[in-house]
């Protein structure tokens, strides 16, 4: 049944029943709106008492464990305690929303579902609880935004009233996908479920957890301790940022963590729950300079070490730039280590998918070594067109753990590189260089698509190639992987790979976003990088492709933004924010001065206040030795630290703390300045929202 042609009619019909056609994002394939208004429950409670009793939730065997998570999210913004009751027939009453997989479409898949809003009930249909979950998101976005907020909103009664509406929905791609590094910084077992929460929210069903790189190793494995005992902390932040930008520091100063396996399968039963499957990535053969800080006998050199600055004595991960650690492949002991660490992990990840990267191998590890040089020479790979004697040694390596992990009931998942030396069976692309999906596609395996230029959504958003010089990339957000992908950019994405034969477009799986946290510390940092980018990725992956419009869709996320909000999202504006000071040459002298301004009107709360210097122009950029917080002339915080603004900013945010808001106080920030090689430089001071 094609309903979308009618959409437009009836939306224009519904505008003076409903104020404005539903904003909801994904875009659903099919929706007509009806006459009328669906009511949940009464405004607010009455003296904190539940004196009207609301709807009630009805559910089959295969949707309760759905109903039970609507009802405790009404509880937390409604305040009402909604009864869940069995009702195995699926039946339609009145006065109840029901959750039934009886009676539905086949058509709809495993994913998709029917949701009927009428003025005093509420019907989702679906084949299987998957689909029940979804039309619950959907159903939770056609009420106000407010139905997101942790607290009832008693101060302000809300209307909790949707239009009705009859939606049929299913997802266009399989794999709605994102990628969360907790490696480069340490996102703790909260901050995850927050992110898979805001996952849920926008129908995504793959995270994607990278848990291992060269500066550290996050997932306990017991058969070998030394991997988090060691891995799993360095002896610095890294990544040229303010070391007050995190919190994850232990006892010792070193920085870092990890999820223990209680942690992780805690998470994976919260993901589950949101049936959000977890897809572990655990680096090989490339990559290793943690595991190999602990482990060094798996190196090429068998005790010492394979990369420039990341061992510090026997066992201590002391990462202070970019390295390359490396397994060596021809000692039969790393494969065993691989796999112990492999059968570890799969028993954790009830999932498909194993993750194993295969990105970015430095090959001057194996051509130094001469074990690898035996091998590869027995083996018989020589170089031939397109193809290096070295890429086939990786594909030899990489088709053995596919093959192995194939063994044990999974399939292995890794980026563009795996395929260098040719097709590795068993396996699944990832494809972040765009090049190789379709080739893995046209020889009938499966891909998924992640290219960099479209969905690392760690790059900034908004920013400019020009205005601080020729040619300069800078940008207003916090220092970030160079270059731009801004929200059309991001929105306009296509999944199947231009020119892709038809035939072979079902082994695109779908695609996903990415979040490699160099530059992302903390979590608000990174809801600011992810949000909006992940909602206009997640709609071009549950879409079909001729529904998207990247107009309409910025016009529903006005909407969609109140709801972020209302869950305590620290989404990007996508604009600058206000200036809260600035300075003049006439302020500026080549020796450090202290410049002061007052802060008062933009201090609201206690908390962290992030202060970001911002050179505009000017023949000389500004150094900074510190900035302090003063309450009443007294100062309160301090953040020391060297940082300079002009065409290349290094360190120019300062992290200041307020441990209590006083009424009737006057807040001041200070900085000890300086031109560097001249006092010709302006700039201003933002307060922004990316801490």
């Amino acid at each position: 049944m094609k309903l979308w042609p009618v959409i437009i009619t009836t939306l224009f019909s519904a505008v003076a029943v409903f104020a404005t056609p539903p904003a909801l994002i994904p875009l659903p394939q099919q929706m007509q709106l009806q006459s009328g208004t669906f009511t949940l429950c009464p405004a607010q409670l009455i003296s904190g008492a539940q004196s009207v009793a609301p709807m009630k939730i009805l559910v089959d065997n295969g949707a309760r464990e759905t109903g039970e998570y609507l009802a405790g999210l009404l509880f937390k913004s409604t305040g009402y305690r909604f009864q869940i009751a069995s009702n195995p027939g699926g039946g339609d009453f009145p006065n109840a929303i029901s959750l039934t997989t009886n009676s539905a479409l086949a058509v709809l898949g495993s994913e998709g579902y029917e949701l009927t809003v009428a003025t005093n009930s509420v019907v989702i249909r679906a084949p299987t609880s998957a689909g029940l979950f979804y039309g619950v998101q959907t159903l939770l976005q056609l009420l106000p935004p407010e139905i997101y907020s942790a607290h009832p909103a008693l101060a302000a009664p809300v209307a909790w009233s949707a239009p009705c509406v009859y939606i049929q929905d299913s997802p266009r791609f399989p794999w709605r996908g994102w990628m969360l590094d907790s490696v480069r910084h340490f996102f703790n077992k909260d901050e995850v479920k927050q992110m898979l929460d805001t996952m849920a929210f926008h129908k995504l069903n793959m995270f994607h957890w990278h848990l291992d790189d060269d500066s550290g190793w996050r997932i306990e494995i017991l058969k070998w301790p030394l991997l988090t005992q060691v891995g799993a902390w360095r002896t610095n932040l890294l990544f040229n940022l303010n070391p007050r930008s995190t919190t994850a520091y232990n006892d010792l100063g070193e920085y870092g963590g990890f999820y223990t396996q209680a942690d992780v399968r805690e998470i994976v039963a919260y993901a589950a729950q949101r049936h959000i499957t977890i897809i572990p990535e655990i680096e090989m053969p490339g990559h290793s300079s943690a595991p190999l800080a602990a482990y060094p006998q798996f190196s090429c050199n068998g005790g010492v070490g394979d990369c420039t600055n990341c061992l510090n004595g026997p066992y201590s991960l002391n990462v202070t730039s970019y390295s390359g650690g490396v397994f060596c492949a021809a000692r039969p002991e790393t494969k065993d280590f691989l796999h112990d660490i492999l059968t570890e992990v799969i028993g954790l990840f009830p999932g498909p998918y194993i993750h194993i990267g295969g990105d970015e191998v430095r090959f001057n590890n194996w051509t130094n070594h001469s074990l690898d040089l035996a091998l590869i020479t027995s083996l018989g790979f020589t170089n031939s067109t397109g193809v290096t004697a070295i890429q086939k040694y990786q594909s030899y390596f990489t088709q053995q753990i596919a093959n192995w992990i194939k063994s044990q009931g999974r399939t292995m998942i890794g980026w563009s590189e795996i395929m260098n030396g040719g097709l590795v069976t068993n396996a699944v692309l990832m494809d972040w260089l765009a090049t190789k999906a379709t080739f893995t596609a046209t020889n009938g395996q499966y891909a998924v698509m992640s290219p960099s230029a479209s969905c690392y959504i760690n790059k900034w958003e908004t920013g400019s190639t020009s205005g601080n010089g020729a040619g300069v990339i800078w940008s207003n957000e916090p220092p970030a992987q160079s270059g731009f992908v801004s929200l059309n950019t991001a929105y306009s994405f296509e999944p199947i790979p231009a020119g892709l034969a038809a035939g072979y477009t079902n082994f695109i799986l779908g695609s996903q976003g990415n979040s490699w946290s160099e530059w992302i510390p903390s979590l608000l940092n990174m809801q600011f990088r992810v949000f909006p980018r992940l909602c206009a990725l997640a709609e071009g992956n549950w879409t079909p492709a001729a529904l998207k419009n990247y107009s309409d869709f910025t016009n529903r996320l006005v909407v969609h933004k109140q709801r972020l909000t209302q869950m305590g999202v620290n989404y990007n504006p996508s604009a600058t924010p206000p200036a809260i000071a600035s300075w003049i040459p006439a302020q500026v002298s080549t020796n450090y001065n202290t410049l002061s301004w007052n802060l008062t009107s933009s201090v609201t709360a206690a908390g962290e206040i992030d202060l970001s210097f911002c050179w505009q122009s000017g023949a000389n950029g500004l150094d900074i030795a510190w900035v302090a917080l003063l309450e009443n002339g007294v100062e309160i915080d301090r953040d020391t630290h060297a940082g300079f603004t002009g065409v290349t900013p290094v360190k120019p945010t300062y992290i200041l703390r307020l441990p209590a808001r006083r009424n009737g106080s006057i807040y001041t920030i200070q900085a000890s300045v300086a031109g560097r090689g001249g006092s010709d430089s302006t700039g201003t001071v933002y307060r922004p929202n990316w801490n």
